[in-house]
């Protein structure tokens, strides 16, 4: 998830990632107090197909301490002090170092991101990847996150200010921050020479509506759903196709916006939304 914070790290089989975390939860996270209850392994582990490789290895981890910044410090300073050299995003809250394959620096070192969440169970949900190996999906996970932050986005997107013209100057909506939550913040898209595409924050408009897994369900599909039904880009199309879809009137709006997103992240468009639009 930190990208490439770790220059000279390199991939690794799911072997070497396996025999990695298992020296890091024996050698290395008892020595900086993180235990079997402090973190959790995201992502794609142990979901590639066998003969892939992992560019990373991602941990969410929750300390006691809620302040995010003292919590990317004390990571830091941790690791530093255990010999690790880290570069940290602050954005995102992901303390990234290079750990030695299987324990061994001389294997060469693979980038582990240590990502600080509010919530163990937010984590696992918000950062799913899809079982390759059992062929849970044709996409990554991201798919799916995509079409989720549109999910969020666009059925609750009020507009609170026009210009006299009738262009869309302010609008108060849902967001997916990574990694903290879903919040309810206003943005303006008003620049010094106009409308621009991208607005700004509004100042002490963010609040938090919530990082329970259940509640964004709720929020989205509807509480008759479980996290189970909506784990893969497919199933949560589905829903979104379905007749009895909670934000049927918003179809459109919904789909625009997973399309765009994607275009953002220079994706290829699903066969299924295809399909659809065929």
């Amino acid at each position: 998830m930190g990208g490439n914070a770790v220059k000279i790290s390199r991939p690794v089989t799911f072997e070497e990632a396996q025999a990695t975390i298992e020296w890091l939860k024996l050698s290395v996270f008892p020595a900086i107090n993180l235990w079997d209850t402090d973190y959790s392994i995201l992502g794609s582990y142990g979901k590639k197909l066998p003969e892939e490789t992992y560019g990373d290895i991602d941990i969410a981890v929750k300390l006691d301490a809620i302040r995010e910044d003292h919590d990317v410090a004390f990571l830091k300073d941790s690791l530093e002090a255990f010999g690790f050299e880290t570069k940290i995003n602050y954005g995102f809250k992901i303390v990234s170092f290079g750990a030695g394959i299987g324990g061994k620096a001389s294997n060469g070192l693979v980038q582990v991101d240590l990502m600080i969440t509010p919530d163990l169970d937010w984590s696992n949900f918000i950062y799913h990847s899809p079982n390759f190996r059992k062929k849970e999906s044709k996409y990554k996970g991201l798919y799916r996150n995509i079409l989720l932050m549109a999910l969020i986005t666009e059925p609750e997107k009020w507009i609170i200010k026009e210009t006299p013209d009738g262009g869309i100057e302010e609008i108060e909506v849902n967001i997916l921050r990574y990694p903290k939550g879903i919040y309810r913040v206003r943005k303006n898209f008003m620049g010094k020479k106009g409308l621009v595409k991208n607005g700004k924050n509004v100042e002490g408009s963010d609040t938090l509506i919530t990082y329970e897994p259940s509640e964004v369900i709720r929020m989205t599909v509807g509480s008759q759903y479980k996290i189970s039904d909506i784990d893969t880009f497919e199933k949560l199309w589905n829903i979104v196709l379905s007749e009895d879809f909670k934000w049927k009137n918003k179809r459109e709006d919904i789909v625009n916006r997973f399309i765009e997103c994607l275009g953002e992240q220079k994706l290829s468009l699903p066969k299924e939304l295809i399909e659809w639009k065929a």
